[in-house]
């Protein structure tokens, strides 16, 4: 059976001239300067958060910058006292060069300056008690070792330099056998410090102790390992002091060890 053909009538869509004047990004800004009008305490409020946010934030960045800046130069002052030279001369080649004429005189105003610096800027207070401790071993040793050994059972590289001055410290005070123990414990997590001087100063703890075999034989290695090093030259030099014979068992500058 055939299908009637049903005509359809096409409806005409006549375009007015208001039609093409219209302007659909005008309606949506008309509307938006409405519901602004009627907004405009909401809006003042959300502008002023952000802009005292935007305050905040850059604010604290100049601030913690600045902070950082000043720690920076009361460290490096305080470290230009710690390192200045004793002399009796009151005149110097270098004017802009601090001096003192006593020691004393030295670490007492380093010590002040590492002590501030701790006090103020809690980011620099490792370093600042480190240095704070090495002044007091030249003020009051006794003070000065105590605040070593606090530093001492901390972690990260503040508290490993703080175990090697008292390490070196121990030895120089005839204290040979904690002096071991300080440089053993360096030895088994050294971090960034070199190996060689803490060998070194491992092998000279037994050395003052009386153990001339672990000593030798920690001098071999060393003169082994570094022979090309000071380290290494300086094993060889105690090795010719402790057993010269051993000297055959470490090969020359320049040659691989057999």
């Amino acid at each position: 059976m055939a299908k009637a053909a049903i005509k359809v009538k096409k409806k005409k869509v006549k375009i007015t001239a208001r039609d093409l004047k219209h302007d659909a990004f005008r309606d949506h800004y008309e509307r938006f300067a409405t519901w602004a009008k009627h907004h405009r305490r909401q809006i003042i409020r959300t502008a002023i958060g952000l802009l005292a946010l935007l305050i905040l934030v850059t604010g604290t960045a100049l601030f913690t910058a600045s902070r950082r800046e000043s720690a920076e130069k009361a460290l490096a002052e305080a470290y230009e006292i710690f390192t200045a030279e004793v002399t009796s001369t009151s005149s110097s080649a270098d004017p802009t060069r601090r001096t003192y004429s006593s020691e004393e005189q030295k670490y007492r105003e380093a010590l002040e300056a590492f002590t501030r610096l701790a006090q103020r800027y809690p980011s620099h207070r490792d370093v600042a008690e480190y240095y704070a401790a090495l002044c007091q071993l030249h003020l009051n040793r006794s003070e000065g070792t105590r605040d070593l050994e606090r530093l001492a059972q901390g972690k990260g590289e503040t508290a490993r330099l703080a175990r090697l001055a008292l390490a070196e410290h121990l030895l120089a005070s005839g204290d040979p056998a904690s002096a071991e123990r300080q440089y053993r414990r360096l030895l088994e997590d050294p971090g960034e410090l070199p190996q060689a001087p803490l060998k070194l100063g491992l092998a000279r703890a037994l050395e003052f102790q009386g153990k001339k075999t672990e000593a030798v034989e920690l001098y071999v290695k060393i003169a082994t390992d570094y022979r090309t090093q000071d380290a290494g030259r300086t094993a060889r030099e105690r090795l010719a002091a402790l057993e010269p014979s051993a000297l055959e068992r470490v090969p020359e500058e320049g040659t691989s060890p057999s």
